[in-house]
């Protein structure tokens, strides 16, 4: 008997299994979700560092750093870039691992 999860697993019929095979399957996965307004994208906004590109306006992981009991100063509130971002990299469930 076949496992559940396979290496076709998801792929319903032959045009599924030829196009992931033969020109997906070894391709990276780059997933654009962001929470930057199309308006910083689209003037190609240049940020000054990480903390400002990964947390600046992304009200999501501002909700799981509170949620995970973190002061709002490493939120919204006025402390170093360098400090907020330490808060996120050191806090699993504000980066869902």
């Amino acid at each position: 008997m076949k496992p559940f999860i396979h290496e076709d697993f998801l792929l319903n019929n032959n045009t599924a299994r030829r196009l992931y095979h033969q020109y997906s399957e070894n391709l990276p996965v780059i997933d654009f979700h962001c929470h930057l307004s199309p308006a910083m994208i689209a003037d190609d906004m240049q940020f000054d560092n990480i903390t400002q590109a990964w947390l600046e306006g992304d009200h999501y992981k501002w909700r799981a750093m509170r949620a995970n009991g973190i002061d709002e100063k490493f939120c919204t509130g006025k402390a170093p870039d360098i400090e907020k971002i330490q808060k996120v990299g050191g806090n699993r469930a504000c980066h869902g691992r």
